[in-house]
């Protein structure tokens, strides 16, 4: 019921200011890496495989989401890209968490492996990349006594890149300083909007593309694949049902300045769709962070 609540007030705002808001873009913000040079040559990239069974798990790379599992598979297998999670060059932070598949211990049948892959140039698609160079390897120890409700794994690693991300540093306010109940229905009219924005296909190419460059950067995609990037956004919900916005939690990342709604059953994120005829699920994450000088919103 409170959801629902929160949901009326959002849709009731986003109404009356429906209007306004195109006229409250930062355009210092959305234009920030437009026209962005690259510190050298370079095209790295960075890769986890991960291998799990019997178990689910959550990764963040930098305080930011890289990859979870909470689906209903027993086992599972995904070569995860790190480059947006990687601001700049240095150490970077690694966390990994790993739940149980069923009840509330982890079991001797839990198991996942890491391997943390080096790519030199990751344009370089009829090459392989330039070849990989495994950095690292790491395998969740088993515990035949211990019943341990969950297991977390922090460590570093470092990563050279050709770029420098400051925008979250320069221009996110704190998050963690808001009252709680005040941050989600901020949070959640800008996701009413934007699941809006996708059924209703509002967003013109041109927004999503001045929003989408800082991540572009860090993949070194060209215009091009900008553009088709910006199409497949604008279409997700073709021939879709959208799902309720429903069932949520807050979840804050990157020292509290970035933050999302994921479902609280799944984790997985709070805006998706399902085919009418497979049943197959699209999810659309969405990462937003505010404007400490102007208090708009943003994303990520």
């Amino acid at each position: 019921m409170k959801y629902k609540l929160f949901i009326l007030m959002a849709l009731l705002s986003l109404l009356s200011c429906a209007q306004n808001r195109k006229d409250t873009i930062d355009m210092e913000i959305t234009s920030h890496y437009e026209n962005y040079k690259y510190l050298n040559d370079s095209r790295s990239g960075y890769y986890l495989q991960v291998n799990n069974q019997n178990c689910y798990y959550e990764i963040q790379t930098n305080e930011l989401v890289t990859g979870s599992y909470f689906l209903e598979f027993p086992s599972y297998s995904v070569r995860l890209p790190l480059n947006m999670q990687i601001l700049k060059s240095g150490d970077q932070k690694l966390s990994i968490k790993v739940f149980p598949f069923k009840g509330d211990t982890l079991t001797n049948k839990a198991n996942i492996d890491v391997t943390l892959i080096h790519y030199p140039d990751i344009t370089d698609l009829e090459n392989d990349f330039g070849g990989s160079t495994i950095l690292w390897k790491w395998e969740m120890p088993k515990s035949e006594t211990l019943k341990l409700p969950y297991f977390e794994l922090d460590t570093v690693f470092k990563a050279e890149v050709p770029y420098e991300i400051n925008v979250l540093d320069d221009y996110a306010e704190d998050l963690s300083k808001m009252d709680r109940e005040d941050l989600l229905k901020e949070v959640l009219t800008e996701f009413v909007k934007k699941r809006e924005n996708i059924i209703n296909k509002n967003e013109s190419k041109s927004y999503l593309i001045s929003h989408i460059k800082r991540s572009s950067i860090q993949i070194y995609a060209t215009n091009e694949e900008d553009k088709d990037l910006a199409d497949g956004m604008i279409s997700i919900s073709k021939g879709k049902d959208a799902q309720p916005l429903e069932n949520f939690n807050l979840k804050l990342l990157y020292d509290n300045k970035v933050v999302t709604l994921v479902n609280s059953e799944n984790k997985m994120p709070a805006i998706f769709f399902t085919n009418p005829e497979t049943g197959a699920r699209s999810w659309q994450p969405y990462y937003i962070f505010k404007n400490k000088k102007t208090g708009t919103w943003h994303m990520w």
